[in-house]
């Protein structure tokens, strides 16, 4: 099968300050189908995303130092490429991957970078978080005992290693569904974060890797209506620190945003009365209106929130708190919430409310408002329409007066 050649400048991993990595793109275009293979180099250099114009880097005199770096680099690559093809007599992706020289990380074994990785995970995201991924972690090493494999390297992770992965999870776990997505979820978590802190990983496998789907009769989400958000904003607060518990769950409540996002928000997301930045969880960038409430939260906290959650110790023990002082005290059977049949039909709803409650009743509200899905996905970062499915189901159930919107509508 034979390939050409194309080597590009390009921009990523761009954080809130607009300062991303330049990497060199290497792509393979197949003669045949023109279908195109892509691989990455990191050039260790730095730039600032409005000095890179389509793949160019400006002319201009503080770009002067990054461009010649940038130039021998493309110099470097165009000469290796034209070497191997020379040697082998053709080039091919699989050709160029055994040629690069393993950097100091790539000796050593996926439970070894996954140790590394917690510890990233430990110094900048809340204990559940670390928890789930030393829950990941240990599902791997039993996964590769119980497969006899005595060690297993990040090449080692690939379509068929997630297939048997997600089999041992389903099989040997017993795991259900959505606790089988969230373990994938780690791992492709961890995954993202070889390619893009490590320089590993590069034919970023994890991008194709699908999530374990199977209809779970009787779930449901935890949805708070407008009645609910109504009892916590008026909730008067006597401890200063449920106070700023409840606004910030608030906050998440008008935005939608997740708090791995939360913990980063700072006066640079806010662009024109609207939150903008890159969803940490899917590296998608996203930009949501703000409520005027959500407004009068930023400004009460001179735009630290992230500051502020992150010296917070068990936020999603204290939204509990909080929901119950509101008077979130109905029961799964008053509200006819049908959930796992481990959770008792008597729970207060306010035991059922985390963090992530926040961002599923933006969603619903939003839909129930009438808000296009479409719209909705452009807030929060969906991908495909059938993700909004179960919250389109829950806001046609709350939204009774659809029809009656209609009519007045056509009112002549």
């Amino acid at each position: 099968m034979a390939y050409t050649t194309n080597v590009r400048t390009v921009l990523k991993n761009t954080n809130k300050d607009k300062i991303g990595t330049l990497f060199l793109e290497i792509v393979f275009i197949e003669t045949d189908t023109k279908k195109k293979i892509r691989r990455y180099v990191n050039s260790g250099q730095k730039i600032n995303e409005d000095d890179v114009v389509k793949a160019k880097i400006k002319q201009v005199e503080r770009t002067k130092s990054i461009r010649q770096i940038i130039e021998r680099k493309l110099v470097e690559i165009n000469q290796k490429l034209r070497g191997l093809e020379l040697t082998h007599g053709d080039l091919t992706p699989e050709i160029y991957d055994k040629s690069i020289v393993s950097n100091k990380h790539a000796k050593k074994t996926v439970i070894d970078l996954y140790a590394d990785f917690i510890k990233y995970v430990e110094a900048n995201f809340e204990p559940l978080t670390k928890k789930k991924h030393e829950t990941v972690k240990g599902f791997i090493e039993d996964f590769t005992t119980k497969k006899k494999t005595s060690t297993l390297y990040v090449n080692d992770i690939n379509k068929n290693f997630y297939k048997e992965f997600t089999k041992y999870l389903k099989e040997d776990r017993k795991h259900a569904p959505q606790t089988i997505n969230k373990y994938q979820g780690c791992l492709k978590t961890f995954l993202k974060y070889l390619t893009e802190e490590l320089d590993l990983n590069q034919n970023k496998v994890h991008e194709q890797f699908k999530k374990y789907s199977k209809k779970v009769e009787g779930g449901s989400k935890v949805v708070l209506l407008k009645e609910h958000v109504k009892a916590i904003i008026d909730w008067k607060p006597s401890d200063e620190r449920y106070g700023l518990v409840r606004d910030l769950f608030v906050f998440q409540i008008l935005t939608g945003i997740r708090f791995s996002d939360l913990i980063n928000v700072n006066k640079s997301y806010v662009v024109n009365k609207s939150l903008s930045f890159e969803m940490w969880k899917v590296g998608k960038r996203v930009t949501i209106p703000l409520h005027p409430l959500a407004i009068n939260i930023l400004e009460k906290y001179n735009y630290s929130l992230g500051e502020k959650c992150k010296a917070l110790k068990n936020y999603n023990l204290d939204i509990k708190t909080v929901c119950e002082r509101a008077g979130l005290t109905e029961t799964i059977h008053s509200l006819k919430i049908k959930l796992s049949r481990k959770v008792n039909d008597e729970t207060k709803l306010s035991k059922l409310v985390s963090s992530h409650v926040g961002r599923t009743t933006f969603i619903t509200n939003c839909l129930i408002s009438g808000i296009s899905p479409y719209l909705v996905m452009e807030y929060t970062g969906h991908e495909k329409i059938e993700t909004l499915s179960i919250y389109m189901r829950i806001a046609g159930d709350m939204a009774k007066d659809a029809f009656t919107k209609y009519e007045e509508y056509f009112k002549f």
